[in-house]
Parts: C-alpha cells; sequence; structure tokens
C-alpha cells in the first residue's frame, strides 16, 4: 500500500490543476512590440535627447570642476593661504553642485526618471489596453511576455502580431 501513495499524489495533483491546463493560453514578444510600436520609439528617443542633454550638462560640470582643482593643484605654491582655502573652498562647492545636480537629475528618484514614467506609462497602458482587448475578443484567459522568461511555445499562440496591427490601427484613425 505504500508504494501506491506516490501514485495517489501524482493523480491528485493532476486532479486538482486540471483547471489551470484547461485555459487558453496565447504570449507577446513585448521586444518586438518595443522595436516596431512608433509611438513607443518616440518616447524612447525623446527620453535618450533628455538623457544626453543632462548628462553634457553633467559632463560640463565635472569638466569645470577639474579644471578648478587642476587650477588649485598648479598654483598652489604661488597661492596665499587665504587665496588657496577660497579656491578650495570654491572647488568645495562645485564639487557638491556636481553631485546634487547628477542626483536631482539622473539619480532613481531624478526629473530623468520622473519624465521616464510620465511619457511611458501612457503607451505602455495602450499597448496593454491592447493586448487585453485581443485577449478578450479572442477568449484568451492567459496572456504571457515572451521576452522574459518563455522557453518554449508554439508560433500560433504568439499574439504579438495582432497588438502591433491594434496599436498601429489606433494610430491610422488620428
Amino acid at each position: 500500500m505504500k508504494s501506491f501513495k506516490p501514485i495517489y499524489s501524482i493523480l491528485l495533483s493532476l486532479f486538482l490543476f486540471t483547471g489551470i491546463f484547461a485555459q487558453k493560453l496565447a504570449y507577446v514578444n513585448s521586444q518586438k512590440i518595443f522595436a516596431e510600436y512608433q509611438e513607443y520609439i518616440d518616447v524612447q528617443n525623446k527620453l535618450n535627447e533628455i538623457q544626453s542633454q543632462y548628462q553634457a550638462q553633467y559632463d560640463k560640470m565635472v569638466k569645470e570642476y577639474q579644471d578648478l582643482a587642476n587650477e588649485i593643484e598648479s598654483q598652489s605654491l604661488l597661492l596665499s593661504p587665504e587665496k588657496k582655502q577660497e579656491k578650495m573652498r570654491a572647488a568645495q562647492e562645485k564639487a557638491l553642485a556636481v553631485e546634487r545636480f547628477k542626483y536631482e537629475k539622473l539619480g532613481p528618484q531624478g526629473e530623468y526618471y520622473k519624465k521616464q514614467a510620465e511619457l511611458g506609462k501612457p503607451v505602455m497602458d495602450k499597448i496593454n489596453a491592447a493586448i487585453k482587448k485581443i485577449g478578450d475578443a479572442e477568449g484568451y484567459d492567459i496572456v504571457f511576455d515572451g521576452a522574459v522568461g518563455l522557453l518554449y511555445a508554439k508560433p500560433d499562440l504568439d499574439i504579438t502580431q495582432k497588438v502591433l496591427d491594434e496599436l498601429n490601427a489606433g494610430l491610422t484613425k488620428k
């Protein structure tokens, strides 16, 4: 009787999880959507432009700080103690300004990431709405993102092109 316990466990598990296997499944490739959906591409280009501007400002500030530090070092013997102290204070203030700029503009809570959320959320909402619309219309219970760990799926379960068509149909209506 002990040898039948594993078989009962397997049969019970199959019986309990049969509902899961009876569901209609599909998947999308989010990377393909991101690469081909023009509105997403436009947002990414805008974000890249913003990031480049912030990075250029940051690089300029770093160069100014480095120039000041080099000036202090090269003139160290020629400067009076007061003047040297004054320049060192200015260099310290510049270093703090550089770090503050980096944190406020490019840091985890910075303006770039706020802009990313502001510009990206509406596009992601459209993508998710298109996936939901197709999922509901075609009776899918679950739609996976194939770009984040789907190891294998039949190509006929891929609804990526349908999602792109739905998103692009929204663009042509405008």
